[in-house]
């Protein structure tokens, strides 16, 4: 049986947990609005940096322990930082609508900060199949392909629970991972072999090619290349968020940055973008300040709609 997603309400949805996104939440949340930030897989540039010495206020401090300050002041002022990728956007709707692989996020605003790092794909034609067999989520797609060839590509629990899950659907499943072994539970990995899971390990995933949708993938090991036939791929490794910020109509320029105006507004009313994203001054102070705009602007919007 498919796995249903959790449905959570919130005034504000913040995606991103880096200096842009939890500056907005705690602006957000310090007004008594409802915020929910979703922190993804993608470590922020800002957990990166061995030293800041340029921020003001701050002589020197490492990138870890900054963040880590912004983290728990948002949380003092009642913002809720929740473990999460998006895998899809529905933004042309009034609330919005966002989904990660476990939730369906309802909201009224919505604030993108997810940076810079997490969004360039890494497999050839990976952009190409989105939709028409590339997925970032078995539980939302899986019953599409039932009888059908598929490979999930990770290398976590959350892969080999979605490769178990697409097998309980009738999938005929092979696991694609690109360590010598896959990081999670021994119990997981006996289950997955006990279901007749197929596992390739120290393999990656070159390109995927096709017509209109996913035929096959070109993978790459130490024992060299070799094509797969597959009918769909569900990557489990990163999420790139620029592609499907554009396909929920959000305009992005040649260099995938999010456009917006000085009030950090995108094209679509109540959608806001703050930090790398936006292609700015890729710096924390910023950062910082985008995602301030974004959170008055949002409030500001909030406001409106209430007829204050």
């Amino acid at each position: 049986m498919q796995p249903q997603q959790k449905e959570i309400q919130t005034e504000v949805l913040i995606i991103g947990a880096g200096p842009a996104g939890l500056a907005a939440a705690i602006y957000t949340a310090r007004a008594n609005r409802k915020t929910l930030v979703l922190k993804g897989k993608a470590k922020s540039s800002l957990e990166l940096a061995h030293a800041v010495e340029n921020y003001p206020g701050v002589e020197s401090m490492s990138g870890p322990e900054l963040l880590a300050k912004f983290e728990k002041q948002a949380e003092g002022f009642g913002a809720t930082i929740m473990q999460g990728d998006v895998i899809e956007y529905g933004l042309g709707y009034d609330p919005k609508m966002v989904t990660t692989r476990g939730e369906i996020i309802i909201s009224d605003v919505v604030i993108v900060a997810t940076g810079r790092g997490g969004h360039k794909t890494q497999i050839e034609n990976e952009d190409r199949f989105i939709g028409s067999g590339v997925s970032y989520c078995a539980v939302c797609d899986g019953a599409f392909y039932k009888g059908k060839k598929v490979v999930v590509y990770g290398n976590d629990h959350e892969a080999v629970e979605d490769a178990l899950m697409l097998k309980q659907l009738g999938c005929d499943v092979t696991l694609v991972s690109y360590c010598k072994k896959v990081k999670c539970p021994e119990s997981l990995r006996e289950a997955a072999r006990e279901r007749g899971i197929t596992i390739l390990h120290n393999t990656r995933i070159k390109s995927i090619i096709g017509e209109t949708r996913v035929e096959q993938i070109v993978i790459e090991s130490e024992e060299g290349g070799d094509f797969l036939q597959t009918d769909a791929v569900f990557i489990i490794q990163h999420v790139p968020a620029g592609k499907l910020l554009e396909r929920a109509g959000v305009n992005l320029n040649q260099r995938d940055c999010v456009i917006v105006n000085r009030e950090q507004e995108t094209n679509l009313e109540g959608v806001y973008a703050a930090g790398d994203l936006t292609c700015g001054g890729m710096q924390v102070a910023t950062a910082v300040g985008e995602g301030v705009m974004a959170a008055l602007q949002a409030l500001k919007r909030l406001r409106a709609k209430e007829g204050k």
